[in-house]
């Protein structure tokens, strides 16, 4: 009985985890785009904030594309939050609970390294959202400055993993 009682609490606490978002502080810019995975011919990075009211508008087309394309596409977004002075501890956890909330379950980075540094590396002018799409190899085949359409952008990947196959 306790071997029951101890398997159904690990079975709870699996259960507990399972949707919750994950957020991996990254500080080094070049590291931004190392975070895709490696199996996914395509390769989509959307930079947001939860403060940036286009970003939170296109939640939900985010998370509709990484349901369409399963493991065919690898999303990450990297939010900007961390521009907010205060407690950063406060701020990690309000991008999770956020995060948890609109269900986005692909991988997000917490940026804390240099905006300047960021926006050259991905050569933006640090106006947010941007989504770059990538290939397997880091080549970028598309880029939208502002929010994305979600039908647009469902058929620009769709034309991308046809040519990357």
């Amino acid at each position: 009985m306790r071997a029951f009682a101890l398997f159904a609490a690990f079975c709870l606490s699996l259960a507990a985890t399972a949707g919750a978002a994950t957020l991996t502080e990254v500080k080094d810019p070049g590291k931004v785009t190392t975070s895709f995975s490696p199996r996914a011919p395509i390769r989509v990075l959307n930079v947001w904030a939860t403060w940036c009211v286009p970003c939170v508008e296109e939640m939900a087309d985010l998370r509709a594309i990484a349901d369409t394309f399963g493991t065919r596409v690898s999303l990450v977004g990297v939010t900007l939050d961390d521009m907010i002075p205060g407690d950063r501890t406060a701020i990690r956890r309000k991008v999770v609970t956020f995060l948890d909330q609109q269900k986005i379950s692909y991988i997000n980075l917490y940026y804390s390294g240099s905006n300047d540094a960021l926006a050259d590396t991905l050569k933006f002018s640090g106006e947010i959202p941007i989504t770059i799409i990538y290939d397997r190899g880091g080549h970028e085949l598309w880029r939208q400055q502002g929010k994305i359409d979600r039908q647009k952008t469902i058929a620009e990947i769709r034309k991308l993993l046809g040519r990357n196959r």
